[in-house]
């Protein structure tokens, strides 16, 4: 949790359901931090990435960031590139109903 409080946790993060507000999930991105540009670096750019990903694994936000990239085909999103996205998306099946998709996608951010 982000805050010392006693609300429970939002399932597949680490953040408590009522200290962040849903739509303001990125004010408390570990990234906010950086240069946004290691995170847009090339494929082939390993150091970057690397930078990047451990960035993302200390990040208590993994799952609502992995959940908004999910389609982006561009970008390092809740510590997985482009191409490791496109892998998840064939590997799991996905719910189409929002609520349930979120609750996966988060729960996979948290446990790969």
């Amino acid at each position: 949790m982000l805050k010392d409080c006693n609300h429970p946790v939002i399932e597949g993060t680490q953040i408590c359901a009522d200290c962040p507000k849903p739509d303001d999930w990125q004010q408390h991105a570990k990234c906010l931090d950086h240069d946004p540009e290691i995170f847009y670096c090339e494929a082939d750019d390993i150091p970057a990435i690397k930078t990047a990903v451990k960035i993302c694994l200390g990040c208590p936000i993994r799952g609502f960031c992995l959940e908004a990239g999910w389609s982006d085909k561009w970008g390092i999103w809740g510590s997985f590139t482009a191409a490791e996205r496109q892998r998840l998306r064939k590997a799991f099946h996905i719910p189409t109903i929002t609520k349930e998709k979120r609750k996966v996608i988060r729960m996979i951010a948290h446990r790969l």
